[in-house]
């Protein structure tokens, strides 16, 4: 499938979006990546075009990096929890069309967090409510997108999908609790070796 009648599809008819790309060699890996880097290329950009009076953070304080991973990991992170969830649920998707339709369910955001962000260049303080409520919309809209992801490709009813849903943010809290846990004793083993070559570099 075309990418770019892809995004259109999955903003306009999401329904069928997410039908399409069932069982279908009609989606490649590629597509997820490239939505996913267009996101963060939009956060770049919303975080650096952000009205003064709406700015949380200094600039030396705005970290290209550390933005590539909030985003990244906890996306990336739900894939791999969804997908071990739904397996053992009996879910119908495969992890190619979860890890493309999360991808795509970003493009909400990829697509309109820019002109939301444009509008504290021209609000007062006084009227941020109205860019508060377009930013929850958006953010409303991408969750809205993941369920119906969910709901879609594993062919679940609504409270199974609400089910696997909260299982699978537990999930990923685990996955990121294991993962602190490994690089913290990683980190001390490494410690460890180093340490212990210096000592018997000093008693040789």
């Amino acid at each position: 499938m075309n990418t770019l009648r892809m995004i259109h599809q999955v903003v306009v008819h999401p329904y069928q979006f997410y039908n399409d790309i069932q069982g279908k060699q009609r989606i490649r890996w590629i597509q997820g990546i490239a939505i996913v880097l267009l996101t963060f290329v939009a956060r770049m950009i919303s975080i650096l075009i952000t009205g003064y009076a709406f700015q949380t953070r200094e600039p030396h304080e705005i970290s290209m990096f550390h933005e590539f991973i909030w985003l990244i990991v906890p996306w990336l992170t739900w894939c791999v929890s969804n997908w071990g969830v739904s397996t053992i649920m009996d879910g119908e998707g495969k992890f190619k069309e979860i890890f493309v339709g999360s991808a795509f369910a970003l493009v909400p955001y990829m697509l309109f967090i820019i002109p939301v962000t444009l509008l504290t260049l021209v609000l007062s303080l006084d009227e941020a409510s109205t860019y508060n409520l377009l930013h929850k919309f958006v953010i409303l809209w991408v969750a809205w997108l993941i369920l119906m992801k969910v709901k879609i490709l594993h062919d679940f009813e609504i409270r199974k999908v609400i089910f696997i849903t909260i299982i699978s943010v537990i999930g990923i809290a685990i996955i990121w609790f294991v993962g602190i846990l490994l690089f913290g004793i990683s980190n001390q083993f490494v410690s460890f070796i180093v340490d212990l070559l210096k000592e018997l570099r000093l008693r040789a």
